[in-house]
């Protein structure tokens, strides 16, 4: 396959020349010496602090920030002829689905390498990701964390990025533009997150909070007036944040400094959020505050105000979007924007009316319009990187992102993979196929590893109900829907297996059949595919008895040619081995994805056409139109026991099965008997498929 045409990376290729490498030094400077704990403001004697925030530390915070660092971003493409380079409307996406169908995602701080993890990403894994039928490699979060700033960094935290420089866990500039290197001689496509609306705890948000000129109406902040103090919960130092109680809130909106509601609170598949206060902080010109601002799902994670009429938030996008795409030349930028959905107060009763969907959702419907237009302008393609309900799918599609992480089959088919039931799964592809839902622009899989969100069940009929149900499977009680949790232990958990469990020899081809049949789900249909390295190596959940600090889901997985070595993150338990083990066996995880992965690549089913949803129990039958003729059948049994299973054929013909490479005719109907949790895929006319490797 020839290398992909990006017309934005040839144009802006140019611009990462002297200025960027100067800059680079000068942030890995100032970073040499930081320590943690640092960058929050250590506690000090109350005799020995100056009567104001110390000028040449916030100088050196300055250069460290987002916004600091955006100036010299956007002065590569003010006032110069490379804001024309690519039409901020481009809808190529059929060029990018040929180059790169099909994903793997890397995530820094749980890939486990003898270096950095950009280093590692540009040795044998880069030659090896062809032979797997992988077009693109996704890593991501890649900017630095906000532990670094923490005294005591909640080590388990995903998202909180502080900078748009690589995190040292990621690699250097330098790591980073070998591992280009190497991808593009092999054909490979680069893609990664932005940093989120909300981020960490890091300069920005100090700055801010020390009232350090040019950084106001930087986060949803609102400084707290003295007498109102004791409203506040009690913390020990400037950045001990903690979530406000309810009679706190109360007595803020009674005040009128936080708003009575927001849109947010009647969107029931929202990230918990709320309000949290900082500590008491001296400001540069020697003032105390209290802050209280918006923060999202955890009080370490502050939400950036994008409706700011300053508009400091959008010049932190823009600048990681010319960096990401501009500078790098990442075909692929995702956009972490859902914090900012329904961030607004709703209209006054009075006025009447339904309110549209993109009032709604106000400023975010917006900001992921213009964040998608930008990316365009400089080349590249966006996608919608947040869990967001099935409705949501065909709105923000409309608004121009290039793809959306799929919220229609996921956790539809983690829930039938649990209960045995496929109707709601089928019920959802159903509903989307007849409202002409555009299947080849739905990311499958895209961070689906760290879990599943069951509040996104109550977008169905008899939705309550199902993620109540959900939730009973899954051990979750009280208002807690997440499941964090890998693909391996969900496969684990519906064959009824303990960690210990699945770790046994006589537990491996239930467990590989199920996890399969779990992959199956989104495989088989059109749209670019994701898959992760936890889910290669079968990646089961860290036990709480090894480690309560981390999310289960985040232990660490060796890197082909690595060692997972002692640290923070303890190792994850592999089902499945290691890549490079597997690689020997072709009955292995891997091997088998192996063979779907090209298959899928050489028939292009991800620019296919969903045509029948059938379903029958706990078995599903999805059938592709192919775009140069042919379909492509993916046939599941996501229960627990045997099951025959009769389907519909668009014709008669060949078929191909590509896990066996076996051949065989039918007519208009097929019957099959599949095994407990077993998947098939089938290609009608056999030249659209490879060979198995």
């Amino acid at each position: 396959m020839d290398a992909l045409p990006l017309s934005g990376r040839r144009a802006m290729c140019g611009l990462m020349l002297l200025p960027l490498l100067m800059a680079a030094l000068l942030l890995t400077a100032c970073t040499a010496g930081r320590t943690p704990g640092r960058g929050a403001g250590a506690a000090v004697r109350p005799e020995a602090r100056l009567p104001r925030a110390d000028p040449g530390y916030v100088q050196w915070l300055e250069r460290q920030s987002m916004l600091g660092a955006a100036p010299l971003l956007a002065g590569q493409v003010s006032g110069t002829e490379r804001i024309w380079s690519n039409s901020a409307q481009s809808k190529n996406r059929s060029l990018l689905l040929t180059a790169a169908p099909n994903w793997l995602e890397i995530d820094p701080h749980t890939a486990g390498a003898s270096g950095s993890v950009l280093a590692a990403l540009g040795g044998g894994l880069s030659a090896l990701l062809p032979q797997l039928g992988i077009g693109g490699l996704y890593v991501a979060p890649t900017g630095e964390k906000g532990d670094i700033w923490q005294e005591a960094p909640r080590v388990g935290t995903p998202d909180n990025v502080t900078a748009l420089h690589f995190d040292k866990a990621a690699g250097t500039d330098e790591d980073f533009a070998r591992l280009q290197e190497r991808l593009e001689a092999a054909h490979i496509q680069l893609g990664g997150d932005l940093p989120p609306a909300a981020t960490g705890l890091g300069p920005d948000f100090i700055l801010q909070a020390r009232h350090a000129p040019r950084f106001d109406g930087l986060y949803a902040m609102i400084s707290v007036p003295r007498d109102l103090w004791s409203s506040l919960p009690s913390v020990p130092g400037e950045w001990d944040c903690l979530a406000l109680r309810p009679e706190a809130v109360n007595a803020l909106q009674a005040r009128g400094l936080l708003p009575p509601t927001l849109l947010r609170q009647k969107l029931d598949w929202a990230q918990p959020g709320g309000w949290a206060a900082t500590g008491e902080v001296r400001g540069t010109d020697g003032q105390i505050r209290r802050w209280v601002y918006r923060f999202a799902d955890d009080p370490q994670r502050p939400v950036l105000l994008w409706q700011d009429p300053s508009g400091q938030a959008r010049r932190i996008f823009s600048a990681a979007i010319i960096r990401h795409t501009g500078l790098q030349g990442q075909a692929l930028a995702g956009l972490r924007l859902e914090a900012l959905f329904g961030l607004d107060v709703p209209p006054p009763a009075s006025e009447g009316g339904a309110a549209s969907l993109s009032d709604r959702l106000t400023p975010g419907y917006g900001a992921l319009a213009a964040a998608a237009r930008e990316v365009h302008r400089y080349g590249g393609w966006a996608v919608q990187a947040d869990a967001l309900p099935p409705s949501l799918l065909a709105p923000v599609l409309r608004m121009g992102v290039d793809f959306s992480r799929d919220g229609l089959t996921a956790p539809a088919a983690e829930y039938a993979l649990l209960s045995g039931d496929a109707a709601p799964l089928a019920r959802l592809l159903r509903q989307a196929q007849e409202s002409g839902l555009d299947q080849t622009r739905l990311a499958r899989g895209l961070h689906g590893w760290q879990g599943v969100d069951w509040r996104l069940l109550r977008d169905l009929p008899d939705g309550e109900r199902l993620a109540r149900e959900a939730q009973r499977l899954s051990g979750l009680d009280g208002e807690d829907f997440r499941l964090w949790t890998t693909p391996a232990s969900l496969a684990a958990r519906a064959l009824g297996l303990d960690a210990e469990a699945a770790l046994r020899p006589e537990h491996a081809e239930g467990l590989r059949r199920a996890a399969l049949a779990l992959l199956a789900c989104r495989a088989g249909l059109p749209g670019p595919l994701f898959i992760s390295l936890q889910e290669l190596t079968g990646a089961l959940d860290v036990p709480r008895s090894v480690s309560r600090d981390i999310l289960p889901s985040r232990g660490m997985v060796p890197l082909p040619d690595s060692s997972v070595h002692g640290g923070a993150v303890p190792p994850a338990p592999l089902a499945f081995g290691p890549l490079r083990e597997q690689m020997a066996a072709q009955d292995s995880f891997l091997m088998l994805t192996a063979r779907l992965l090209l298959a899928r690549q050489a028939a292009g089913l991800a620019q296919g056409k969903l045509v029948s949803v059938q379903q029958s129990g706990g078995c599903l039958a999805l059938c592709s139109s192919l775009p140069e003729g042919g379909y492509w059948l993916t046939v599941i049994n996501l229960s627990g026991r045997e099951r025959e299973f009769s389907v519909q054929l668009p014709a008669g013909g060949d078929l191909l099965d590509i896990f066996s490479g076996q051949s065989f005719s039918a007519g208009r109907r097929l019957s099959l008997d599949l095994a407990a949790h077993q998947s098939r895929h089938l290609v009608m006319d056999t030249h659209a498929a490879p060979s198995a490797p």
